[in-house]
Order: structure tokens, then sequence, then C-alpha cells
């Protein structure tokens, strides 16, 4: 008890994602969502949340549902269901974000300016699913609000979900490193002779100590308030859960998962 005064309490979840729940990648649409539940039920094996993969997604972005084979109307129509029959239901999110003018949930975070950054100064541009993405910066305590702001919408306007599975928050990145390859001046200076991405102690990386980007963010990415990523890198991932299961209470008024 004295040791969780100093670290904080676990976290409650919610008495429903303790139940058997499905998840897998590959449904083509929502009528074999309909079927995988029904399944369940035709075989009494007790279900209590159905989950779905980035199929759903739009491109593969955030925040969006394939209009044709998960059009938002038939989405809600089948969580409706799942929820008078006393299930619940839970996408993924991942925290890519792409990198494409019109898109909402890229405008905002340009405008709030809650992209992690280069070392130049600009957003750091990697690959995900959708293709060339942008990533929150959660040291920004406005990324918060931000990543709030696009599950609440997301939440009321198309898909009513009970929470929320997320992904690739290594940061996982398909280059290594930026997709960048702007060459302008550094933002933040480091130790002389000191390269982040190949430190003078070298982990065994991908089994041949490879450098510390192999696959994911530059180490030299700079997070709100000078934070090298370098220093912070096994951090993201908490901390988007910390903004996701907030958004998720704020706007549910109940427990996250």
């Amino acid at each position: 008890q004295q040791y969780q005064e100093v670290i904080g309490r676990p976290h409650m979840p919610p008495y429903w994602s303790l139940g058997f729940h499905n998840c897998r990648w590959g449904y083509p649409n929502v009528k074999t969502d309909y079927e995988v539940v029904a399944n369940y039920s035709k075989h009494e094996i007790p279900l209590e949340t159905m989950w779905n993969d980035i199929d759903y997604m739009d491109k593969k972005k955030d925040f969006t549902v394939d209009t044709v084979n998960f059009p938002s109307n038939e989405m809600k129509t089948f969580i409706s269901k799942l929820h008078t029959d006393g299930q619940k239901y839970v996408v993924i999110i991942d925290p890519g974000i792409k990198n494409e003018t019109g898109y909402i949930p890229y405008d905002d975070g340009i405008k709030d300016d809650v992209f992690l950054k280069d070392k130049n100064g600009k957003p750091f541009v990697g690959m995900v699913w959708p293709g060339f993405t942008v990533f929150p910066d959660f040291f920004n305590p406005a990324a918060f609000k931000y990543w709030e702001k696009q599950i609440m919408e997301f939440i009321e306007n198309l898909v009513p979900v009970d929470g929320l599975w997320i992904d690739m928050n290594e940061i996982s990145n398909f280059c290594s490193g930026s997709c960048d390859t702007d060459t302008s001046v550094p933002l933040l200076t480091t130790s002389a002779g000191f390269d982040p991405n190949n430190p003078p102690y070298h982990i065994n990386n991908k089994l041949n100590k490879a450098p510390l980007d192999q696959r994911t963010t530059s180490m030299d990415c700079v997070h709100k308030g000078g934070v090298l990523e370098y220093n912070a890198h096994n951090l993201f991932g908490l901390l988007e859960a910390k903004a996701t299961s907030q958004a998720l209470e704020d706007i549910k008024k109940e427990r996250s998962l």
C-alpha cells in the first residue's frame, strides 16, 4: 500500500473487459462481424466484446470508416445490437496520422502544433499503414486535448465504440528514422560527437547492433520542452495510453478500456 501511494494505484478496468473477446485482422465488412458474433451464440460460446482491426478504416486512416464496407450507419446498427445483447465493441487506432491536407486530424494537429518534431523543428515524417504520417507528441499537454477531440468526434459522429485498442506505438515506423530527407539547420544540438541514433555503446538492436532508429522514430526527434527522443523513447506508448484513457473517461464518464 505504501508503494502504491508513491507510484499510484493500478488502473481498475471495466468489468466487461474481463470477459471473452474476439479480435483479428482481415474481416472484410460489417456483414462478417454479424456472422462472427452470431456463430458464438450458435455454438453457445460466451462473447463479451467484438473487436475490429484497421479493416474498418478509410484507406487505413485513423478516425475514419470505409464507407463501402463499414459505413457508419451500419456500424451504429451493429453496435446497437451488441449493446442490446449485453455486448461491447472495440476498434483499433494507431498514433500515425496521415499527413494529408484536408484530412481533419492532420489539419487540427498542424493548427494546434502538437506533432513530434524532427531535429529541424518540423513535424517528423514517418510511414505507417496509411503512408507518410506524423505523430502526436504526448509530452505536449495540448496533444491530450487534440487526441480527446479526435476520439470524441469519432465516437459521436461515426462509431460509438466502448473502448479503443492502441497499437504501433513503439513508435513503429516503416522507414528507419525520418522519411523526409530535408537537411536544414538542426533545431537542437547535442553533445559534440554524440549521435543519438548511434551511441557509443551499441545495444544488440535487430541482432546486429543496428542504429536505434531502425524501423522507428529518429532518436534526435524533439518533444515539447526540448526533450530528446533518445531520452524518452519508451514513454511514448505510456503517454498515448494515458491520453486515450483520459479521453474515453471524459467522454463516456465510465472506466476505460
